[in-house]
């Protein structure tokens, strides 16, 4: 009877989702890369019998790496009044490595599929390539020792930083200004960017790293400073009195030769472990600064202004594969594990509740275990009733225990079968199932209940409650002295008054101190939200007059003016164009200013790297950023 019952729903669910209409979603893991990099494309295909092969004919000027594909469904089934309502989605999800080849903003689509006699399809999302100047001085990677990982299995992440070495006699030279340090950008050293991650303590990491001279030569990283110490007389006396200074960092480095070149690698290693299933995006690493590259016949170093990008690398956390995955596993995943059961009693009647006790330990991960659903197991369900949605789960360090109620249904002498768990073997890579021993039972006939012997709430009369007899009562307590009648002050002395108001206007003092404190900090970043416009425009009409004489630094000028408006009037952090646009979208400027800022500024940010000046009216471009910048400002009044 129960196996027609299981088939019955396992036909519903079926036919259910085979009523749904298929539905196609394309999503990309980034919206901004370097030319370069590469981006995760994943296509999500839910309610259709199978997945066919995309249509990427629309896909042009790029490279595409097929990464796996992957079943996922989520259905719950419920009864109510007889009646069977299904809930949840199934589909599957399959994963493309997408490399540009050329640069600019473009929308990756159409992607077409054709599936159950409809045809799909769906835009695709946008993704902006951004391009960087080719160079060898400078040379990043970002690598991880795997591209794909199960859940709660290490894996390794490793920045490799390279800069060319000086020519002979001076290759034994530091590659680097001690006094004018290059900056790294590291972004996935960020608690947020880790989140989901087993992950060493990053900022102890650097620490170790952090250089103890201040004339020795370094690497500043993600803007980290040191609080200016008041008795340091390096700083004392320089620019950075008062000030705190960028903290310098001297990583792991050896000599290698790439390409015939001989460089000094720099290198920053993370030992990680992956406790969710998402896609984690390691990078972009991005370097800017200067860089010796010759001693001239004074014995002086010369620089270049290097800006280079090390593509991000990704890392997917998957689950098991859905390919024979057996019904009794619950996601368990690790080397070895063990399954005991035991019961409260081997003896008692058919219907009476049995406790039955199933204790999990090994080399397993329990995190994501639900408790084995043993009304799956047939052998368990012909002979008792399981009740699985009562489980009581007890987590321990080193093992899991579930409790069981169980109600034997037959009478009889008989063994509880073995009950059957199943784990993902992460090193053989493939299902294995153990089983608990089975327990024997001696079950006895229940007693049986006649309709005579039943007591409804229609004839069985309710006892009342005795009524409580006031007049019983014992009388109160009345106080008869004449001492409460004299007069006294309602409120008592003023003195008192007085004294007793010390406290709480110290307190509120107290109070109205902290507030100003903790406020200072918001009011000078709305007097510098409110002064925003006019120090961008003096910046402004500086570059109109450079521009006559020195038209590269009237272009630092512009670029310097429009950076520091968008962080003192939007409150945001130094960034590249497309983060000026995305700013300004979210503060809510129009698409239109939005873009046209956003296309000056790029010119000009490019611009910084380029040996030659910009083309062009440099004086005209000021004028418009100006009537940009009032139209911004009035636009993020509120």
């Amino acid at each position: 009877m129960k196996k027609t019952v299981y088939l019955i729903l396992a036909l519903a669910v079926g036919a259910t989702a085979g009523l749904a209409e298929p539905l196609l979603k394309v999503e990309a893991n980034r919206n901004q890369v370097y030319l370069g990099e590469s981006f995760l494309l994943e296509i999500t295909l839910t309610d259709a019998s199978r997945f066919p092969e995309p249509d990427f004919s629309q896909l042009t000027n790029c490279t595409i790496k097929p990464l796996g594909s992957r079943d996922i469904s989520n259905y719950s089934i419920t009864i109510i009044n007889g009646r069977l309502m299904q809930e949840g989605f199934s589909g599957h999800v399959a994963s493309y490595e997408i490399t540009p080849a050329l640069a600019g903003r473009q929308q990756w689509g159409t992607i077409t599929l054709a599936v159950d006699g409809h045809t799909l399809t769906d835009p695709g999302p946008w993704v902006t390539v951004t391009d960087i100047e080719k160079q060898d001085r400078v040379l990043i990677a970002v690598r991880s020792s795997q591209e794909s990982v199960l859940l709660d299995a290490p894996f390794e992440v490793t920045l490799r930083l390279l800069i060319r070495r000086l020519a002979e006699p001076h290759a034994n030279y530091e590659p680097l200004f001690p006094q004018n340090p290059p900056d790294l950008t590291v972004p996935y050293l960020n608690d947020e960017i880790l989140l989901g991650l087993n992950a060493p303590d990053w900022r102890r990491l650097l620490q170790e790293q952090l250089t103890a001279d201040y004339y020795q030569p370094g690497l500043c990283i993600n803007d980290i400073t040191l609080r200016t110490h008041p008795f340091d007389l390096q700083s004392f006396f320089g620019e950075l009195a008062g000030r705190n200074r960028k903290a310098k960092f001297m990583l792991d480095r050896q000599s290698v030769e790439e390409d015939g070149q001989a460089y000094l690698a720099y290198s920053l290693k993370l030992q990680l472990r992956a406790q969710e299933e998402r896609n984690y995006v390691f990078g972009p690493v991005v370097f800017k600064g200067l860089v010796p590259v010759e001693i001239n016949a004074q014995g002086q170093a010369q620089g270049a202004h290097i800006f280079a990008v090390g593509p991000a690398c990704t890392v997917r956390v998957i689950p098991p594969p859905e390919e024979g995955r057996p019904l009794s596993y619950t996601g368990a995943l690790g080397t070895n594990l063990i399954a005991s059961a035991e019961l409260d009693t081997t003896q008692g009647k058919v219907g009476d509740p049995l406790k039955l006790t199933l204790t999990l330990a090994g080399q397993v991960n329990f995190d994501k275990m639900l408790p084995p659903k043993l009304n799956l197991q047939t052998n368990i369900a012909a002979r008792f009733t399981v009740y699985d949605n009562t489980v009581q789960t007890i987590k321990q360090p080193d093992q899991r225990r579930y409790v069981y109620t169980l109600r034997p249904d037959l009478p009889g002498a008989y063994d509880l079968p073995p009950v059957e768990v199943s784990y993902y073997d992460t090193h053989q890579r493939q299902y294995q199932t153990v089983a608990s021993a089975p327990l024997a039972l001696q079950i006895a006939p229940g007693p049986e209940v006649t309709a005579s012997q039943m007591i409804g709430h229609t004839n069985h009369a309710r006892g009342q409650p005795p009524e409580e007899d006031l007049a019983s009562a014992p009388p109160a307590a009345l106080r008869l002295g004449t001492s409460g009648i004299d007069p006294a002050p309602l409120l008592g002395h003023p003195r008192l008054w007085a004294l007793g108001a010390v406290g709480p206007a110290a307190y509120l003092l107290t109070l109205l101190g902290g507030l100003i404190y903790r406020r200072r900090a918001s009011w000078r970043c709305a007097r510098q939200r409110r002064a925003a416009l006019s120090r961008a425009k003096q910046r402004l009409g500086k570059a109109q007059r450079l521009a006559r004489h020195n038209s590269a630094q009237a272009e630092r000028e512009i670029r310097a003016a429009i950076s520091q408006y968008l962080v003192e009037r939007l409150g945001a952090a130094q960034g590249t164009p497309a983060d000026a646009e995305l700013w300004l979208a979210q503060a809510g400027v129009s698409a239109a200013s939005g873009q046209a800022l956003s296309k000056i500024f790029e010119r000009y940010f490019n611009a910084g790297f380029a040996p030659q000046t910009l083309p062009g009216n440099l004086a005209a471009d000021c004028r418009q950023l100006e009537r940009l910048l009032h139209q911004i400002d009035r636009e993020t009044q509120s």
